[in-house]
């Protein structure tokens, strides 16, 4: 019974942040400013409608990380190749320059105010990769509500998804050279560099299987169910490799963006996800229809 009302709960706060995503696109804002004040002010230190014991049971856990696939698997849509090839190198340069820009600049300041605390200035670098952290959510709501389209559209949401494995990478490597400092055993670059790609191969690998099944798919309700059984495959490889570590830190957004854009590769005919005004399972269906 307890899990129920936990899952009633959980429900009825998604219901009040979908009519507040509502009303604030009324006012011609973006639909998840309204998902975010409305998760403030239903959150444990608000009005507790989530409470921690909602936010920290296992199976809340599990549905995070599957939805987090879910919408890796919409910003993948974005990385088709072919495409970014014709923005130029200008997405890459730019992500990795505006990305270790941040962490220098932040890991400067904080380590000069370090020094000046008598406060460890390697732990700096820990504010540094803390800073890269990214969310593509507002990016592709914002695109999405606007109904926006250009050069700059194009080139942002890449570069929102290419932000969160340069920060992943930094994060960890130097996750890696902190650890070296306040403990006898660091932790081996080799073993970071595995970490940060790891749901990049997982990904690639289920979407590249997912291409060739949806070849032999006719049907909308043969694409649908091909798509979601791949993509639980893909969360219970991460499940099951999360176990095996010492902590659950693998990235399962990467997973579902790696996941898409593989099998977008294989001739789909694969609309991005901000070109629609609306998307539901039956315009993923479409969207993922074989050319």
């Amino acid at each position: 019974m307890d899990i129920l009302f936990e899952v009633l709960r959980l429900v009825a706060a998604v219901v009040l942040a979908f009519a507040a995503g509502k009303l604030i696109a009324r006012l011609k804002l973006p639909s998840i400013l309204g998902w975010l004040i409305a998760g403030m002010i239903m959150g444990p230190h608000a009005l507790n409608l989530l409470s921690s014991q909602v936010l920290d049971a296992p199976w809340f856990g599990v549905l995070e990380h599957i939805f987090e696939c879910t919408f890796g698997l919409i910003i993948g849509t974005e990385l088709i190749w072919k495409k970014m090839k014709q923005a130029g190198p200008q997405i890459l340069v730019t992500t990795i320059t505006e990305s270790l820009g941040t962490f220098l600049v932040v890991s400067a300041v904080f380590g000069v105010i370090f020094w000046f605390s008598d406060v460890p200035p390697y732990l700096a670098f820990m504010f540094g990769g803390i800073a890269l952290a990214t969310a593509p959510a507002p990016s592709l709501s914002v695109v999405r509500d606007m109904e926006t389209d250009g050069p700059v559209t194009r080139t942002l949401i890449p570069m929102a998804a290419l932000d969160d494995l340069v920060g992943a990478l930094v994060f960890f490597l130097v996750i890696a050279f902190v650890s070296a400092h306040i403990s006898s055993q660091g932790i081996p670059v080799p073993v970071i560099l595995l970490l940060v790609f790891l749901p990049v191969v997982i990904g690639a690998v289920t979407g590249f299987l997912t291409g060739k099944l949806l070849r032999h798919t006719h049907t909308n309700n043969g694409v649908l169910t091909v798509m979601v059984l791949m993509l639980l495959a893909s969360a219970g490889v991460a499940f099951f490799l999360n176990s095996l570590l010492p902590a659950p830190v693998l990235n399962f957004m990467l997973i579902g963006m790696s996941f898409s854009t593989a099998f977008a590769k294989q001739h789909l005919g694969l609309l991005p996800i901000r070109k629609r005004k609306k998307w539901s399972p039956k315009h993923i269906i479409t969207d993922f229809q074989i050319g």
